[in-house]
């Protein structure tokens, strides 16, 4: 699926699910512009919860605070359920999601000992 309108960001999510777990490989920018089509992509799988939540950053071109922020909610929200959120691929992204503290909430395996 893809989100996109005229002189907005654009994002493509692509699931797959393995096991209870399913991983979205995010494609564009996570911005306030596409953070509606993120939730409603996510949702399903915090409704019938899966034990794990994997994103993939690698084809992420943009993150700002409110994409960050709406990582975050789904970190907290599947932990309430009793599964994890795992974030992958982060790169350059790495400062701002240590920032604004995506790796209290989430697995973030690239900020382990990251210092800003």
């Amino acid at each position: 699926m893809t989100h996109s309108s005229f002189l907005q960001d654009e994002l493509k999510i692509s699931s797959k699910e393995e096991d209870n777990k399913v991983t979205l490989k995010l494609e564009g920018a996570l911005s306030a512009t596409t953070v509606p089509y993120f939730r409603q992509t996510v949702q399903p799988y915090l409704d019938r919860p899966v034990a794990e939540i994997i994103l993939d950053f690698a084809g992420v071109t943009k993150v700002v605070s409110r994409g960050v922020g709406a990582a975050i909610d789904v970190a907290v929200q599947i932990k309430k359920i009793g599964g994890r959120m795992r974030v992958e691929n982060i790169g350059k992204f790495s400062r701002s999601l240590y920032i604004q503290g995506v790796h209290l909430v989430a697995d973030v395996p690239e900020l382990e000992g990251f210092e800003p």
